[in-house]
């Protein structure tokens, strides 16, 4: 009998078969701007699009690419990245994506050394950024240039399409054949490269469906502002509205609020994808201006937690929709996921005294067990002990969209895996515990929790007190080294902007709040920040460590 678990899913098939029934159904709504100042809608049919992927494949098979090559690439989100997707896709190939804002230009070559591509797919300008820093000059031999453009000694994405057979090459792979190579941000160390199968593919895309509901009518308008979920609205016979936003250099923290608002509105989006950053952005260009974003079914942020205060910022601003807190991980995605009103009404209120975050139930599929914190690798989940139900321990999930390895990689499947007879178990890196209602609340990362000889404070734990104090716009808690090595517990303040409170007088009010609630009684220090350190990628999540490291020398500013 089949395992309906190793049920791959054909996207290109998928693709072609509602480019068969509906051709003219927008696939892509790309808004470009004219020579005049204004801007137009360039839409791509599902027909287009399939045509252009099954005639790219064709031609990436005649150069030599086939199943199991590594590619990298570095395409902005567009028709070009999506065609080249779906013939990769098809073919079998491997995709390794790089983000260069998320990673950085200098940690670039150190994630296409660990993975060894052997074929590099980019624009001018990632050609031009491989060439100065040397990007996998040691593995890549073949460069395909992708855009309107042309240049000497570059083959062209377009030059390779070719004729489609009538009926185009299945895909011809298995279950445990690897699809991609996704990396972590780094944000928490060096950027992992995680293998998704294309099992753990198949089931995010099948796992989102069930999860949103989504169907094949053509309902679905969605603007995602992560690469992911991109292909799961196509996938369900969507149309992708591609934001307004510059992935190569820029943070979804720097968008334009102006013109995602003008897009969204234009056409309608229902469902979007969005950091906590992102949605800050936007939040504080609407709701001062009395702007809605009427259109909105639903938002789903990840990347990092979010606060109270912008789920009734966001539920403002889309007056007919609901934002949802998606958890997880890039080598798991997604775990959990809890709605806004929930967290409004409920959850949140216990946030603010010292609880945790509530991130809601495991998604159908998902296991969650909460496990003794260690600080080493695990062996085996025998080896340690599984907490009860509202005690604090760290969080490990599995899955079969759960990645189950790294790419090459023995010491990242050491510190982050504890191996399983059919699936891994994967180390979040986070704490939590499980709720009488088995909601996992979690408390912030194990590296960041701060233990002294008389307790253990957590980061999510102390934060949401901290930050419903006046003129307090948001905090971290910090690890301070003392002569003797041991560590003391303190709290970096960024202040609301324009706030013109006395430091001294604010510090006496934290330090009088933190002697009210059992996860922040003990703390007495507190520093002062113009503005927290964030990851690349999703400009949210803090960097506690290099906080700590800076308050210990005395350098915050």
């Amino acid at each position: 009998m089949t395992n309906p678990l190793d049920t791959i899913i054909d996207l290109p098939d998928k693709i072609r078969a509602i480019a068969e029934e509906d051709p003219n159904r927008a696939a892509l709504i790309h808004i470009k701007s004219t020579p005049w100042g204004s801007t137009k809608n360039e839409i791509t049919t599902f027909k287009e699009l399939s045509d252009r992927a099954e005639r790219l494949a064709v031609g990436l098979r005649e150069y030599g690419i086939e199943r199991g090559t590594l590619c990298s690439f570095m395409v902005p989100p567009g028709e070009d990245a999506l065609v080249l997707s779906l013939a990769l896709w098809r073919i079998g190939a491997i995709m390794v994506g790089v983000e260069p804002h998320s990673h950085g230009l200098t940690k670039i070559d150190a994630c296409l050394r660990r993975v060894g591509p052997d074929v590099f797919f980019g624009t001018p300008e990632a050609f031009l950024a491989q060439r100065v820093f040397g990007w996998g000059k040691d593995s890549i031999t073949r460069k395909i240039l992708v855009g309107p453009k042309s240049a000497p000694g570059f083959t062209t994405l377009r030059s390779l399409e070719r004729p489609v057979p009538q009926a185009p090459e299945k895909l011809d792979v298995k279950p445990t054949d690897i699809a991609v190579i996704a990396f972590t941000t780094g944000s928490t160390g060096t950027p992992k490269p995680t293998v998704m199968t294309q099992r753990n593919l198949s089931q995010v895309i099948a796992g989102v469906q069930a999860q949103w509901q989504l169907d094949s009518h053509g309902d679905i308008l969605d603007m995602p502002t992560f690469p992911i979920f991109w292909i799961i609205g196509l996938a369900h016979g969507g149309t992708v509205v591609v934001p307004p936003m510059n992935f190569a250099t820029k943070g979804p923290g720097d968008a334009n609020p102006g013109k995602l608002v003008k897009v969204i509105n234009d056409n309608g989006v229902k469902s979007m994808f969005a950091s906590p950053a992102l949605l800050v952005n936007l939040t504080n260009y609407c709701n001062p201006r009395g702007i809605t974003l009427p259109s909105f079914k639903r938002i789903v942020s990840g990347g990092a937690e979010i606060q109270g205060p912008l789920y009734e910022a966001v539920k403002k601003m889309i007056p007919n929709g609901e934002l949802y807190s998606n958890y997880g991980a890039t080598e798991a995605l997604p775990v959990a996921e809890i709605d806004g009103t929930t967290v409004v009404n409920e959850t949140w209120p216990q946030s603010e005294t010292g609880r945790g975050v509530c991130v809601g139930n495991a998604l159908a599929g998902v296991e969650v067990k909460i496990v003794e914190i260690t600080d080493g690798p695990i062996d085996s989940l025998e080896s340690v002990s599984e907490c009860g139900p509202n005690e604090v321990g760290e969080v490990i999930v599995r899955g079969p969209h759960v990645s189950d390895h790294y790419y090459q990689s023995e010491k990242d499947m050491l510190e982050n895996k504890i191996l399983g007879e059919e699936l891994h178990w994967h180390r979040l890196g986070d704490t939590g515990f499980l709720d009488e209602s088995n909601r996992l609340w979690v408390c912030g990362r194990v590296s960041h929790r701060v233990v002294t000889t008389d307790k253990t404070y957590f980061a999510l734990q102390c934060e949401p007190i901290f930050n419903t104090i006046q003129h307090v716009h948001r905090s971290a808690l910090i690890a301070l080294t003392q002569a003797d090595g041991s560590k003391k517990p303190a709290m970096c303040i960024e202040l609301v902007p324009g706030s013109h409170e006395s430091k001294d007088a604010l510090r006496a009010k934290l330090k009088d709040v933190a002697s009210q609630f059992e996860a922040t009684s003990g703390i007495e220090d507190f520093v002062f920040i113009k503005k927290l350190p964030v990851d690349r990628r999703h400009n949210a999540k803090i960097d506690r460590p290099a906080l700590s490291r800076q308050a210990s020398a005395g350098t915050i500013h």
